[in-house]
């Protein structure tokens, strides 16, 4: 999973940690020397206990700058979370480990030093409680150690504790903050893609409803009218097999699902043509060879018999309708133009399902698809379908 797709609080986490790995380096930079630094506190205490309070207080924080780009988020929050927790016990323990009673040269527990670090650490790994007990909790540890490994510095200690307090308590707030933002950023994510879902399955219903009102009007219904006239035409028997192999085929659901290259998209077109009037002419291009989706081709079959059916019903006899067809890797367009009687878009009934269900829906029932349908009453019709490639 790559940055773009983690959740946002899991994003701010691993910025987070980023953050306070590169805050251990710089602290633990600034702590090496002096009475209260770790390389001169380090033989103070029992062999390998000094050892180890660095490697937890410096070496593993600063490996978050690494370890929060490779690893996953559970077992990087784990490491951090232990780490946190092992450095608030080596805090309470400090006094223990020492081989003294006092740190030379009246110095103090380098680990108060860089506390903030596994503080903010707590805050990013453990539920939200721990990022404000962690830093609660650092006033009476860093007050009561100090009173224990100082001569004569109750005050001080109890202002250092204090101090600890409030500085690890603001770098806890601002973390607690940001990765509550992100889990609002998650939810309001989660919600959009819910209605996004929903207006997907909304949009697919609506969908099929326009193919099945297509196929009706289309097959079933030009079946019908045809069947109904004096002299069927002898076609008839072929286009009511088509009608009940359309209707088989959309309560069965199965559908074509293979891809047609340019060529076979231009057969499809031109034997679409053909099935309803063998004259019309089809003139054709192609240039590309990337494939279509079957969807596709399907809904220019359908959209072209409508738009022809329309012309040749409706133009009058001397419609000649003709179709163009131009495709390429980047998109595909069919015209079917006729110079029929035409029509007025404003006196086309809601109730025709021809052109706005059977053109215009069906095309743009597909991505990327689109169709438009001009007329003017005495000159002719242009229907254009167009597809053009995600």
């Amino acid at each position: 999973m790559n940055g773009a797709t983690r959740p946002a609080r899991e994003r701010i986490q691993r910025t987070l940690l980023l953050a306070v790995g590169i805050g251990a380096i710089v602290f633990g930079a600034l702590l090496a020397g002096g009475a209260s630094g770790f390389l001169a506190q380090i033989d103070q205490l029992y062999a390998p206990l000094g050892i180890l309070t660095v490697v937890v207080g410096v070496v593993i924080p600063a490996l978050y700058t690494v370890l929060s780009r490779l690893l996953p988020i559970r077992p990087l929050l784990l490491i951090a979370g232990v780490t946190s927790l092992v450095f608030m016990a080596i805090q309470i323990a400090w006094p223990l480990m020492m081989k003294e009673p006092l740190l030379a040269d009246d110095g103090t527990p380098w680990t108060q030093g860089i506390n903030a670090i596994h503080a903010t650490a707590a805050a990013i790994a453990w539920p939200r409680i721990m990022g404000w007990v962690y830093p609660l909790v650092q006033g009476p540890v860093v007050a009561v150690t100090q009173m224990q490994v100082r001569d004569d510095a109750a005050l001080e200690a109890t202002l250092d504790g204090m101090g600890a307090i409030i500085y690890c308590l603001i770098l806890c707030g601002v973390s607690i903050a940001m990765i509550a933002a992100g889990d609002r950023q998650d939810t309001a994510a989660a919600h959009a893609r819910e209605q996004a879902a929903l207006e997907a399955s909304r949009r697919t219903r609506e969908a099929e409803q326009s193919r099945i009102n297509a196929i009706v009007h289309d097959d079933v219904m030009s079946v019908l009218l045809a069947a109904s006239r004096p002299s069927p035409p002898d076609s008839l028997a072929d286009q009511a097999r088509h009608a009940i192999t359309s209707v088989e085929s959309l309560v069965s659901g199965r559908t074509e699902t293979r891809d047609y290259d340019p060529e076979e998209f231009v057969a499809v077109v031109r034997s679409t043509a053909a099935t309803v009037d063998s004259a019309i002419p089809v003139r054709y291009a192609v240039d590309g060879a990337a494939p279509m989706p079957a969807g596709v081709v399907a809904a220019f079959a359908e959209a072209t018999a409508e738009a022809l059916r329309n012309a040749l019903g409706h133009g009058g006899p001397d419609s000649d309708p003709r179709v163009e067809c131009d495709v390429d890797d980047a998109a595909a367009r069919v015209v079917i133009a006729d110079q029929g009687q035409g029509f007025s878009a404003t006196r086309v009934s809601q109730r025709r399902l021809g052109i706005r269900v059977s053109i215009l829906e069906r095309m743009r029932t597909v991505t990327g698809g689109d169709a438009e349908v001009s007329s003017t009453p005495g000159v002719g019709t242009t229907v254009i379908l167009s597809w053009s490639r995600a």
